[in-house]
């Protein structure tokens, strides 16, 4: 009844334009948004509208379908998990690594709006996955530090405690200063906490925080390097500091864990098989026609960047306004396979 309705109001307006211009409807309905912009007003008369009852049916379509869109952009999109799986291609990957599984979770924005126990069940669809291993790209807490100790014993009962092993980076908001803790004149250096409260959180419950360094896993002679940077935004970003062991000559795969994909394209060259990041929510509202912000390239999903491949995953918390439109959160799922011959 209600997409009833909202035909009933198109059809009528695109035929008055019809009888305007010398156009079918087909032709209007597929005009570019640039050109719907030069079409006439028209006037509808509605007070002598053959059907008494349209005005009223068309408010009641367009009520109903706001009402329909703002219950899913806040009860169920938010909350609406997608998982997404991709194989990723390595030259040179070596064979102990064939089919090696990671599972990436990012922005969980614990908080009185992102609960722990939506965080919870978020972590028991991760474990199902049974990855070799669970990477956190940063923003565990949105802005209080009290909600860190929680979040970091969840991941430690639900994922270490399985076997899986948890690797970690900071992002901007576990930087954060609560307002209590600042004074009136430091309020503008919020984002310059050290992250000590989450890293000291994280690393208490068997969490690996990698902060400007790198990790070699080995699987019998094999070796896979993981490198990870605090922050670019709030942290202390240093690549050069983080790569300072890893034997870049070498054609050991090597994974590079950073919360912002801002500077991937001042360190793509360095020919990363993988960069995970987050930060972005891909938007976590996004609007059909509207384009994001300029800058904003980097947004979600994965991106080929000189000689390296960059993923941007949506994640799995909000902050601001509680909701999703388009943008699900979203479970990263890779899988490493070696590049075709």
């Amino acid at each position: 009844m209600i997409v009833h309705h909202a035909i009933n109001f198109w059809c009528n307006y695109t035929n008055l334009l019809k009888s305007s211009m010398d156009l079918s409807v087909q032709e209007i309905i597929c005009l570019p948004i640039d050109e719907y912009r030069k079409l006439p007003l028209v006037n509808i008369n509605l007070t002598k509208n053959r059907n008494p009852k349209f005005l009223h049916r068309a408010l009641y379509a367009i009520g109903i379908s706001g009402i329909t869109l703002t219950s899913y952009a806040t009860l169920i999109a938010p909350q609406w998990i997608e998982i997404t799986e991709h194989d990723i291609p390595i030259d040179n990957l070596p064979s102990s690594f064939h089919g090696f599984t990671i599972v990436q979770l990012t922005d969980l924005h614990h908080s009185s709006i992102v609960t722990l126990d939506y965080l919870k069940a978020c972590l028991w669809k991760a474990v199902r996955l049974q990855p070799d291993l669970v990477m956190l790209t940063g923003d565990y807490i949105t802005r209080h530090k009290k909600y860190a100790v929680p979040l970091a014993q969840a991941i430690q009962e639900i994922i270490i405690d399985m076997g899986i092993p948890v690797y970690a980076v900071l992002g901007n908001h576990d930087h954060w200063n609560d307002l209590s803790e600042t004074s009136v004149g430091q309020l503008g250096n919020r984002w310059g906490g050290d992250g000590e409260t989450v890293f000291s959180a994280l690393t208490k419950a068997g969490i690996r925080v990698l902060m400007n360094e790198s990790v070699v896993l080995q699987r019998r002679a094999d070796r896979l390097w993981l490198i990870g940077c605090d922050d670019f935004l709030s942290g202390d970003f240093n690549l050069d500091k983080a790569l300072k062991y890893v034997p870049m000559s070498c054609n050991e795969p090597r994974l590079l864990l950073m919360h912002n994909p801002y500077p991937i394209e001042s360190i793509a060259h360095h020919g990363f098989d993988l960069v995970l990041s987050g930060h972005t929510h891909g938007l976590q509202v996004s609007l059909p026609f509207v384009p994001p912000k300029i800058g904003r390239k980097y947004l979600a999903g994965l991106f080929h960047v000189g000689q390296s491949r960059l993923y941007v995953c949506r994640g799995l918390g909000v902050i601001g306004v509680p909701l999703r439109f388009m943008t699900r959160p979203e479970i990263a799922y890779f899988r490493l396979v070696p590049s075709p011959a």
